[in-house]
């Protein structure tokens, strides 16, 4: 009985020691604002269907943190707002959204696992803010999945400025560069693949 008792007096202060070490740890800092990336407004038709590929990125770049880089080059978080998923998710989505249902084909997600000749693969060269300046940057590229090749490749970038330094502001701007850069994307995609169609 003696023992039954000295066992869970243990246990009892073992407990209480965990819990003693769970309130000290910091609370996760929740963002003031959300932002997600919107899809182009002008919807582009495809001839054909095109699988869409998450963006490559670094994975500072790739997570829900904005980001922002100093003139030494050094990178470091935004803090007070974020992105609503992965950067990379959303930009992914968005040029999803950004084609019409109306042409003879869709831009389609891998996961939905249809068949296309065709698929859209990018990576992000720069997604980042540089004081009040939002830089978004991708490499581009069509690929023709049954042969394995490359169709088609570009560049695409945009930059805005944020209308003052504070982070709502700055975080709207870059905002806007990813849309700029998704606009480019889907009119790229499109353009080649409406041009493969009447050959």
């Amino acid at each position: 009985m003696r023992g039954m008792v000295i066992g869970r007096g243990i246990l009892f202060a073992a407990a209480l020691s965990v819990a003693g070490c769970v309130s000290v740890l910091p609370e996760p800092e929740t963002p003031d604002a959300l932002y997600r990336i919107e899809a182009a407004q002008m919807r582009q038709d495809l001839p054909v269907n095109l699988v869409v590929r998450e963006p490559d990125a670094a994975q500072i770049v790739a997570g829900q943190a904005l980001v922002t880089v100093d003139a030494s080059g050094a990178m470091r978080l935004v803090r007070s707002v974020e992105w609503s998923g992965r950067s990379t998710r959303l930009l992914q989505l968005a040029l999803v959204d950004s084609f019409s249902m109306n042409g003879g084909g869709a831009a389609l997600l891998p996961e939905t696992a249809v068949t296309a000749q065709y698929e859209l693969i990018s990576r992000v060269q720069a997604f980042e803010l540089r004081g009040e300046e939002a830089v978004c940057e991708l490499s581009v590229s069509i690929v023709n999945t049954r042969i394995h090749g490359l169709v088609e490749q570009t560049e695409v970038s945009a930059q805005r400025t944020a209308q003052s330094d504070r982070a709502p502001a700055r975080a709207a701007a870059l905002k806007s560069a990813g849309e700029a850069c998704v606009a480019q994307m889907a009119e790229f995609a499109a353009t080649t693949l409406n041009e493969l169609a009447a050959r």
